[in-house]
């Protein structure tokens, strides 16, 4: 990482819909590291009072308020997801604001610390040039509708194209520093992410 981080170490994680980077992260987060999802940065720019309405508003138009004139998450969505050019808008109005929070969050970290961070588009952007490791957490397809079926509020066709979106999880693979299998129980996801996290360290003081 650049020196101006002060001997931060940062892990990016990531992988496709329903996998598990959500847990994975906060798994990171039970042995010591620190942890922030860019998701979760995003989805504050869609919360009621979010300073890019007019912007999501030119992107989507005025279709995607709700009764209360705030923006809906899921006409965001269904519609973003539906239209290249508009999920393209969408991202380019909001990466460089979660890249500026994110970097606010890692300068005010004290020096020597782990962060981890989930990124679902960790390789389509550039955040992988940010981070000391990549981990990637894979999933059959068919696992991981089923975890996505079972949060509700998506159809398959809408979770296919989310997919879609995404670099392909093999490529995925190929690009990471580590590869975590999430198809099994909870036990043995914590098996991997434990010998990760030795590994990290490990190098880190080597």
């Amino acid at each position: 990482m650049d020196p101006k981080y002060n001997n931060k170490t940062l892990i990016g994680i990531t992988g496709s819909i329903g996998s598990g980077k959500s847990t994975v992260l906060a798994m990171f987060g039970e042995l010591g590291a620190e942890t922030i999802s860019s998701d979760t940065i995003a989805r504050s720019f869609t919360e009621p009072n979010t300073p890019v309405i007019k912007d999501l508003i030119s992107i989507f138009g005025e279709s995607i308020l709700d009764t209360d004139g705030a923006p809906s998450r899921a006409k965001i969505a269904e519609i973003a997801f539906s239209d290249k050019s508009k999920l393209n808008a969408l991202n380019e109005l909001l990466h460089p604001l979660v890249r500026k929070s994110f970097l606010e969050f890692l300068h005010s970290r004290k020096d020597g610390s782990i962060i981890a961070w989930e990124v679902p588009l960790l390789f389509e952007t550039d955040a992988y040039t940010l981070c000391d490791f990549t981990v990637t957490v894979a999933v059959k397809p068919e696992v991981a509708w089923e975890r996505v079926m079972g949060r509700g509020g998506m159809d398959k066709e809408d979770f296919q194209r989310r997919n879609l979106s995404q670099m392909d999880l093999e490529k995925k693979k190929s690009l990471s520093d580590f590869v975590v299998t999430n198809d099994n129980q909870r036990e043995e996801l914590k098996k991997q992410i434990v010998i990760i996290y030795s590994e990290i360290k490990k190098r880190i003081q080597s």
